[in-house]
């Protein structure tokens, strides 16, 4: 399943955010809410949390960086249901960590969604997307 697209939705006064009628699609009833890196939030499937779970869970318990890793995602995730309006109910905290107002941006990034404040989301593209070439030659380099 591979999610595609950028989207403008609104928060509402009771922090519901309606999803993309091209995602609905290919979201089950329930899936998981978690922080983001660059101050956006994820929307993953059970199958994807769980790869996710799996990929923080293959590094050692002993090393401090994995513990935290681990405690600040699954601290920060949270399974949420799609209502029959389409709409998910966004948790204080992660609208606090992803200063999410009532302008959202909603894209697909393959395996998962990203949610962004529209302002945030608005810097990420000035910043980067001048670099998208550079950034796809380091990619390159980086598999050699």
């Amino acid at each position: 399943m591979i999610f595609l697209g950028t989207y403008k939705h609104n928060l509402d006064d009771k922090n519901r955010l309606t999803l993309p009628s091209k995602f609905i699609a290919k979201l089950p009833k329930h899936i998981f809410l978690s922080k983001g890196f660059e101050g956006c939030l994820e929307i993953r499937t059970p199958e994807e949390f769980e790869k996710r779970y799996q990929y923080l869970s293959q590094y050692s318990e002993n090393k401090k960086d994995s513990r935290n890793a681990s405690r600040i995602y699954f601290a920060n995730s949270h399974d949420v249901e799609i209502d029959s309006a389409k709409r998910i109910l966004v948790p204080n905290e992660l609208i606090s960590a992803a200063q999410l107002v009532k302008n959202t941006v909603i894209i697909g990034v393959g395996n998962k969604i990203e949610i962004w404040s529209e302002s945030k989301y608005l810097k990420f593209q000035k910043d980067t997307s001048p670099m998208y070439e550079t950034i796809a030659e380091r990619l390159d380099d980086s598999n050699k």
